[in-house]
């Protein structure tokens, strides 16, 4: 049984995708991230060292978001999945990236990638 902590709607405007002007011209994607953590620890202390620091969580996210274009969102789901379970005491990760305005000749809301990885 795992404690969670979530970070929902987290929004950037950057360059990533497989077609040329996606690598130029920004466009919206949003984060949602799920983090599994024992929070037992931190309740009983009131002390955030025995848990996960979700500033420092939101600093790692903007960093690869804004970081290398990518062609894929299932790259960039990968590598911030990767990125979230260096931090101490992430036992799972659980990582939406949606990208709000797709190339497509239909008319959607967003295209989303979810995965899940355990550390």
């Amino acid at each position: 049984m795992h404690d969670w902590i979530r970070l929902h709607d987290l929004r950037y405007q950057t360059c990533h995708g497989v077609l040329p002007h996606e690598r130029v011209i920004p466009q919206e994607f949003r984060v949602d991230v799920e983090i599994a953590v024992n929070t037992y620890q931190a309740a009983q202390n009131d002390d955030l060292q025995y848990t996960v620091n979700y500033a420092d969580v939101v600093t790692t996210i903007t960093q690869v978001m804004q970081g290398e274009p990518m062609n894929l969102i299932e790259t960039l789901a990968q590598r911030l999945a990767d990125a979230i379970l260096i931090f101490p005491r992430v036992v799972k990760v659980g990582v939406r990236v949606k990208k709000m305005a797709p190339p497509l000749s239909h008319t959607l809301r967003y295209v989303e990638v979810e995965i899940w990885r355990d550390a």
